[in-house]
């Protein structure tokens, strides 16, 4: 199964106040990035190529003179962010870790700002989070700037005035950029009337000058007790509704709600699969395959870059499948043919000459395919990217599913990393991806994204009531 790795590593460490800078030497930091880079990352050779390599030379003579005197791995932090940034990759992040030392802005503050009527699709007012813990006033600045600034909150440690999250517009709703979070990667947030969800790790509900509705209430109430947005509904007889926001450290949480939800589910004629704002995550979709498999679903095959460090990494995680007996339960999704084609791939990496090398993915098996539902619509929109992107492209093989929605965000050419690369300076987090998809060379997919089957141009609220008249259409 595949898994984003790193996209939100970041978001886990705790809100402190204190700054405290670590010193390192940040031209070396900057060096080993590159030397890595170049003989590491899947998308160099294509990437710097006799088009951009006069770019690419320019940027690092350019970025290696400003590092010569830095010290400070904050600043080191958005020197290299330059470098990582050249190659247009989601997959390929550095972040800074270090939790006492981030931007802490603050803003002076006149409530009464916030309450005065704007227009109904301004982001500007007064917003809670599902346990109103934290109250916010979003307030727009010079630079077509939003900043949510703490207005009340429970955790001493988020002093009213502090600048949580800054917005800006931009063609998927906005650039959001965390208070605590120091990443290379875009993140995103977008507005849906009363609820702005900040991607796909939290949810704001506005509370003034206009509240939400009863159906925004409802939703925000989902992310409640780290419920993380996910909800079943019974539309109506024939039509179960699964959301999924994030699959985010959410596989427990997503097999217990499929769990208590599957007789209705089996008894439904047709099931909507809800991921719009899913950035990825694990492979919590992996317990919704027995509703939408019609055959064997085949995995993509990655193609490994050859290095001695990827060669190290891979062996590494194919060593306990081809030298330690399979479990019995596990020989159906391990067939005797594909641990064989595992072995000689072990044996052969470390004389591989090739710029690439193969590996074959596992095919997912199916034991029986259900009567009901015997329709399924997947929706996905512009902010669903890596895990959530490739369970969308394996749906392609589902001979009873139907994609709707808008392009994906574009971020699986190159696959999430499962390991960091180790820099000097240990609170800077290198992801650097190490494998191609199939498609990446003929048809790649990281500037536009997946295309869906059906793509929806009337506004979002209305999407679901949309599928569910055409589900019923086709029988």
């Amino acid at each position: 199964m595949k898994k984003l790795s790193a996209l939100l590593i970041i978001l886990a460490f705790p809100y402190l106040l204190i700054a405290q800078q670590v010193s390192c030497n940040c031209l070396d930091n900057l060096n080993e990035t590159i030397v890595k880079t170049e003989i590491n990352y899947a998308g160099f050779p294509t990437k710097v190529d006799e088009k951009t390599k006069s770019d690419y030379d320019n940027l690092i003579t350019s970025l290696r003179a400003k590092a010569g005197n830095e010290s400070n791995a904050k600043k080191c932090f958005y020197l290299i962010k330059d470098y990582i940034r050249f190659f247009k990759d989601k997959h390929f992040s550095l972040s800074y870790l270090n939790k006492n030392d981030y931007d802490n802005e603050k803003e002076d503050i006149d409530e009464s700002y916030f309450k005065i009527l704007k227009p109904d699709n301004s982001v500007e007012g007064i917003w809670t989070n599902p346990d109103s813990s934290i109250t916010l006033g979003i307030k727009i600045f010079p630079d077509n700037e939003y900043k949510a600034i703490i207005l009340k909150a429970k955790d001493e440690k988020l002093p009213k005035g502090l600048v949580y999250f800054k917005l800006k517009p931009h063609k998927k709703g906005y650039l959001l950029q965390q208070y605590n979070v120091l990443n290379s990667i875009d993140f995103y947030a977008q507005q849906r009337g009363g609820l702005l969800q900040l991607w796909n790790f939290s949810l704001f509900g506005r509370i003034s000058p206009r509240e939400m509705t009863a159906s925004e209430k409802r939703e925000l109430n989902t992310w409640k007790n780290n419920n993380n947005g996910l909800d079943f509904n019974q539309l109506d007889e024939e039509t179960s509704y699964i959301k999924i926001p994030t699959f985010f450290n959410n596989d427990s949480k997503i097999e217990k709600l499929v769990a208590t939800n599957d007789k209705a589910i089996r008894n439904s004629k047709y099931l909507i699969i809800d991921l719009r704002g899913n950035g990825g995550g694990n492979s919590g979709w992996s317990f919704l395959l027995p509703y939408v498999i019609t055959n064997p679903i085949k995995q993509d095959a990655p193609l490994l870059r050859i290095s001695k460090d990827n060669v190290q990494i891979k062996r590494s995680e194919l060593e306990s499948l081809v030298k330690n007996p399979l479990p019995e339960d596990a020989k159906k999704y391990y067939p005797d043919e594909y641990i064989s084609t595992l072995k000689k791939i072990y044996e052969e990496l470390p004389t591989a000459k090739s710029t690439f090398y193969e590996v074959p993915g596992l095919t997912i098996p199916i034991d029986s395919v259900l009567g009901n539902p015997s329709r399924v619509a997947l929706i996905t929109d512009e902010l669903c990217g890596s895990s959530t992107e490739y369970f969308f492209q394996l749906m392609k093989q589902s001979k009873k599913t139907t994609r709707y929605g808008s392009n994906s965000v574009g971020m699986m050419d190159y696959e999430g990393p499962t390991s960091t690369t180790p820099l000097p300076c240990k609170e800077l987090i290198l992801m650097m991806p190490v494998s191609k998809s199939s498609w990446t060379d003929k048809n790649p997919i990281d500037e536009a994204g997946f295309s869906p089957d059906v793509k929806l141009k009337i506004p979002g609220k209305q999407w679901v009531e949309y599928i569910v008249k055409d589900l019923k259409k086709k029988g």
